[in-house]
């Protein structure tokens, strides 16, 4: 199956990050991997301002992989289980893959953040809540690591001294995902601790999911994924409370595409908890009419056969 523009752009981007912080990687060695696969060097005398990116702009998919493997030092295999997820049944299909690091004793806490998240169409991997039954729990895990998109570490004292925590860190900063902090009080130690991260020790479990949503809305990889997902959101909600609190996700968005306000209308028409809540309607109907369009919305037409 060949990449979406995605993916690409998530391998590419990583690639960038390792570049721009590890020394090993000078000019020359640079050269030599682009030169390797075919591509076009940097600092050539008619293309004095190439830059990495655009000179790897069209590799093929599996050369792709190829140069993220060798840049990243992940094994090839590695690579392919973080972008064929499809069969994964651990994360739920179009939702942006977040793992959440967190010790044992405050797994409560942490699952109430996962299902905020989830109505944000975020799925939050917490270990023994995500996990399906009859199934090794540590290999889970490395699954969930493996094919994470962004790592959150909420970090309270009883998670310094756990070596499972340490260990997800590492694989983070190993694969070099998006990765963000909550203190909870403490500071994160290690690499990962150099940064500034923010305060979440008087927080609810909605406010520390506000926080790690805005994070991730930020991140431009995933801009068009988190509305996926929030529509995949709300076509699963199963009740009105649910749907209209995703309604008001949605209704945050700048716009929509064709694509997705065709969706949006299907959505309404098939879901009577969506189509019958009045808190939807209160989320959705200005939103409809700031962008012209009519609400409650047409049931779509249904695709001609021939």
């Amino acid at each position: 199956m060949p990449l979406s523009r995605r993916e690409r752009f998530s391998l590419k981007s990583q690639m960038v990050d390792v570049l721009d912080g590890d020394r090993d990687w000078d000019f020359r060695r640079v050269n030599l991997l682009l030169i390797e696969y075919g591509c076009e060097p940097l600092g050539g005398f008619n293309n004095v301002d190439l830059t990495f990116e655009d000179s790897i702009r069209s590799v093929s998919d599996s050369d792709l992989v190829e140069i993220y493997s060798i840049i990243t030092g992940a094994a090839p295999a590695e690579v392919q289980g973080q972008i064929e997820d499809a069969e994964s049944t651990l994360w739920n299909r179009g939702y942006v893959r977040v793992f959440l690091s967190h010790s044992a004793q405050h797994k409560a806490f942490v699952g109430q953040v996962a299902d905020e998240l989830a109505v944000s169409g975020i799925h939050a991997f917490v270990a023994h809540d995500t996990m399906e039954f009859e199934q090794p729990w540590q290999d889970q895990i490395e699954h969930g690591l493996r094919t994470m998109q962004a790592f959150v570490a909420l970090v309270h004292p009883e998670f310094l001294t756990s070596p499972w925590c340490q260990q997800e860190v590492g694989w983070a900063l190993g694969r070099g995902v998006p990765r963000y902090v909550i203190r909870h009080p403490v500071d994160p130690a290690g690499f990962i601790g150099r940064t500034q991260w923010p305060q979440g020790n008087e927080m609810s479990a909605r406010e520390v999911a506000a926080l790690i949503l805005e994070w991730v809305s930020r991140i431009p990889e995933f801009s068009d994924q988190i509305v996926d997902g929030l529509l995949s959101s709300l076509s699963a909600a199963q009740n009105y409370i649910d749907a209209g609190a995703t309604a008001r996700r949605i209704a945050t968005i700048d716009t929509l595409t064709p694509q997705q306000w065709t969706r949006l209308a299907e959505i309404y028409h098939s879901n009577d908890q969506v189509g019958r809540a009045g808190l939807v309607g209160q989320a959705l109907a200005p939103y409809y009419r700031s962008h012209g369009q009519a609400w409650p919305p047409d049931q779509p037409a249904e695709p001609e056969s021939f």
